[in-house]
């Protein structure tokens, strides 16, 4: 019985971040202003990484560097670039 507990808040907790972690934060307008704000749209950020050389995708921030190369910074802080 203890386990289907742990099971069920387990799937719980993994359903309610699937769904509500990558939401637009702020409106068209804002997110177009504000790199830092996340976004799901993929032609926004590129249109940010453009302007801004960083925009924040689907809850990670990407950035653009001097020599034109594509990177974000991994949870351990390693630079992946892309």
């Amino acid at each position: 019985m203890n386990v289907l507990v742990i099971v069920f808040i387990i799937a719980t907790i993994w359903l309610i971040r699937k769904l509500a972690w990558n939401v637009d934060e702020g409106t068209n307008e804002q997110r177009e202003q504000n790199p830092e704000l996340n976004t799901k749209n993929f032609d926004m950020h590129e249109r940010r990484l453009e302007h801004f050389s960083k925009s924040k995708y689907k809850n990670r921030m990407f950035y653009i560097g001097a020599d034109g190369t594509c990177y974000y910074y991994s949870a351990t802080g390693r630079k992946i670039f892309c």
